[in-house]
């Protein structure tokens, strides 16, 4: 893509995000901060990360029924998961939204909007950038000792620095009575197996087995199907 094209889509994106809530629009900005600071660190294009950035969050401020409701007119599949939890859907409301009315084509740029809320297995570079970024900007990580030792860590290993947060969440989640998110937990469980695999660690637990674990926690219902439990545990 020459850089004219990427600089339209910027400049597109931006009067898009000059509509929303300026607590928002304040959000990204913190968001894209880090980026920028990441994106040095890992050698990943400072355009496409800033437009990944400012186009992540375009309908995070949207009411849930409207997400839902603009999900349908797009043609959107919606899983019963997002139906339930409509916030999942601003992820791709947007990805769509850049595809279809700014022309963006670039696949990872797409892919990393699309699932920036709780991130994928095989993620790109550009996408874990992302990820950190939002989840630990300077405002959410405040006060915050394991928010902002995972951002510290995200300069040295983004793959740790991703399976930390997601540790932390799940943590928060149980702290806080929350459900946690089917397409989370998935993904969790996909990173630490690959994790594993890198270190050479022992297999990981299988669902079945981390699930009687984890009922010893007070309020919560972990987001395991049944099916889950037929897992093949790495060898």
């Amino acid at each position: 893509m020459s850089a004219q094209e990427i600089n339209r889509q910027i400049a597109t994106v931006r009067e898009l995000l000059s509509e929303r809530p300026q607590g928002l629009q304040a959000h990204v900005e913190r968001v894209l901060e880090e980026a920028f600071g990441l994106a040095k660190v890992w050698d990943v294009s400072k355009e496409r990360i800033e437009l990944a950035v400012i186009g992540h969050d375009l309908f995070r401020a949207v009411a849930p029924e409207e997400q839902v409701r603009f999900a349908e007119e797009a043609g959107l599949k919606i899983q019963d998961e997002f139906r339930e939890n409509p916030i999942l859907l601003h992820g791709p409301l947007a990805a769509n939204l850049l595809a279809t009315a700014v022309g963006v084509k670039d696949d990872e740029v797409l892919v990393a909007i699309r699932e920036h809320t709780s991130g994928y297995s095989e993620m790109s570079l550009l996408a874990k950038i992302l990820v950190i970024s939002d989840k630990v900007e300077s405002v959410k990580r405040r006060d915050n000792f394991a928010l902002e030792a995972i951002r510290n860590l995200a300069d040295r290993d983004l793959d740790m620095a991703l399976l930390c947060w997601a540790d932390w969440k799940w943590v928060k989640e149980r702290q806080s009575g929350w459900q946690s998110t089917q397409s989370h937990w998935e993904v969790r469980f996909q990173w630490v197996t690959e994790h594993h695999k890198d270190i050479a660690m022992p297999k990981v637990s299988s669902f079945t087995a981390f699930e009687r674990v984890a009922k010893n926690f007070p309020a919560v219902a972990l987001p395991i199907q049944s099916q889950q439990s037929q897992v093949q545990v790495q060898e």
